[in-house]
């Protein structure tokens, strides 16, 4: 039995809602390793009403998501995962870290075992790297969801040369000095600074709350994964959310996902902004509704 330590907190002012109470909890995985879970509960919660397993991209933080978390949050429970890669989680050892996508999908396994009472039917949301977590999870068998609803994943991690280069000889205390250089390629190559704006000074963000000995480590981990062979085996429906203006996740990839996955569909939203929207809040629980 794994231990579930957990306190009533505050997530600032964009969740001072009154329609739902939060908690944080800490969930301690068989490997030692601790992560944070954020667990949303409405007032008038009803234990019929399915769960929802929030887990967010790579160094994620929680606020990108707040307008989601607020338009689902004062009608069902979330479990907003904050994966093992990001700056909350805590190692008994940190020589030993093991940050690569099949430990997080046993670490979403460990979750759902231990916090999802069984016979209760839950869902799956997320994006990029954390949706990845999720179709991963999927193809192995594990209890399954009744849906996932999957923003802009990611099969590969094809790093640039450089990027690789940095990755495996550049010690993370120089992280200060690259950190500039990881904005710059994001802002100017592979983002759409001019149409997706708040999606630039996102991602700078990130880059920014990152604790670097973490990052180097999980980019290292992820470099040569890949989901492709897997997407067959996943036999959960699945949809996937896509941006037309995100030039970081190709519209193209996700398509071609939707091909390989049985039971998939793809919905294609006008920005990453717009994914990002109480309007996806508000299609989830539109189809959580009519299940």
């Amino acid at each position: 039995m794994f231990s579930v330590n957990e306190k009533i907190i505050m997530l600032g002012d964009f969740l001072l809602n009154k329609n739902f109470r939060v908690k944080e909890k800490t969930l301690c995985l068989p490997d030692k390793v601790e992560i944070k879970i954020f667990d949303f509960e409405p007032n008038n919660s009803d234990p019929e009403k399915p769960i929802i397993v929030f887990v967010a991209g790579w160094v994620s933080l929680i606020n990108g998501w707040k307008d989601v978390l607020s338009t689902l949050a004062p009608k069902y429970r979330i479990l907003y995962v904050e994966t093992r890669e990001k700056r909350s989680a805590k190692f008994p050892n940190m020589k030993i870290i093991d940050l690569s996508i099949d430990q997080m999908s046993r670490d979403l396994d460990t979750l759902v075992s231990e916090m999802i009472p069984k016979g209760q039917p839950f869902y799956f949301a997320g994006s990029s790297m954390g949706a990845t977590v999720i179709l991963d999870y999927l193809a192995t068998k594990k209890r399954q969801s009744v849906n996932s609803f999957l923003v802009s994943p990611i099969c590969d991690f094809p790093f640039p040369g450089w990027i690789l280069f940095i990755i495996k000889f550049f010690p993370a205390v120089l992280y200060t000095v690259i950190k500039p250089i990881l904005k710059a390629y994001l802002s100017y190559v592979r983002l759409d600074k001019k149409n997706e704006p708040g999606q630039v000074k996102k991602y700078c963000g990130t880059i920014d709350a990152a604790e670097p000995v973490r990052l180097k480590a999980n980019a290292y981990a992820i470099r040569n994964y890949s989901l492709w062979k897997k997407l067959s085996d996943v036999k959960s429906p699945v949809v996937v959310i896509g941006a037309k203006t995100d030039n970081l996740h190709g519209i193209d990839i996700m398509e071609k996902m939707v091909k390989l996955i049985p039971f998939s569909s793809f919905e294609l939203m006008g920005s990453n902004k717009e994914t990002h929207s109480a309007k996806v809040g508000e299609f989830i629980d539109l189809y959580i509704s009519s299940d």
